[in-house]
């Protein structure tokens, strides 16, 4: 937390996002879930006390005092993409999400983002999903990244190809939240 924080009462939609490393949207969306409690001013503008920000952070991130869950999603739909974006920046965990768009790109975001889970696609063009599940666990200082590896043709050979890779687990599109919150490890 910042010291422009430590001093304010009460924190704006805004300055939560920016604390909690994730989009506005995505702390309203807590505050209407009832997860993060907010008082609303006669404006109706939501404001959220310092101590239950700093409650909220604790009891609902996963990694401890190390921040938001750092999640990397490969793909080379945008519409999976924005989709998956969207369903973890919203949900119950503090997320911090970045898109690759191909394996290229995801071996780059891997050294500059350094996720905490990787979740890629098994059919892209030029370095297929096997290929970017091996060179993260071949990376010094990346083997431990959880890798979960998908598609819309997840065969018991493509599932065992992607296993032997170097994937924690596999799923099958379409993305079930739940199973995708699980194979993540975040919930039972």
């Amino acid at each position: 937390m910042t010291d422009e924080f430590k001093n304010k009462l009460y924190l704006t939609p805004n300055e939560v996002a920016q604390w909690m490393m994730v989009s506005p949207v995505t702390v309203r969306g807590w505050a209407q879930k009832g997860m993060l409690q907010a008082e609303v001013t006669p404006g109706g503008h939501r404001r959220f006390r310092h101590e239950e920000v700093e409650r909220f952070a604790h009891h609902w991130n996963p990694q401890g005092n190390k921040g938001p869950l750092k999640v990397l999603v490969v793909d080379d739909d945008l519409a999976v993409l924005g989709f998956l974006r969207e369903l973890l920046e919203g949900g119950a965990h503090p997320m911090l999400v970045e898109t690759a768009s191909d394996g290229f790109d995801a071996g780059h975001k891997v050294h500059t983002f350094g996720p905490d889970v990787v979740l890629v696609d098994l059919m892209m063009p030029g370095l297929k999903g096997t290929e970017v599940c091996r060179r993260i666990k071949q990376t010094p200082g990346a083997a431990q990244v959880h890798v979960v590896a998908m598609s819309g043709y997840m065969s018991p050979e493509n599932q065992a190809e992607l296993l032997a890779a170097g994937a924690d687990a596999c799923l099958a599109k379409p993305i079930v939240p739940a199973r995708l919150y699980q194979a993540m490890g975040l919930e039972d």
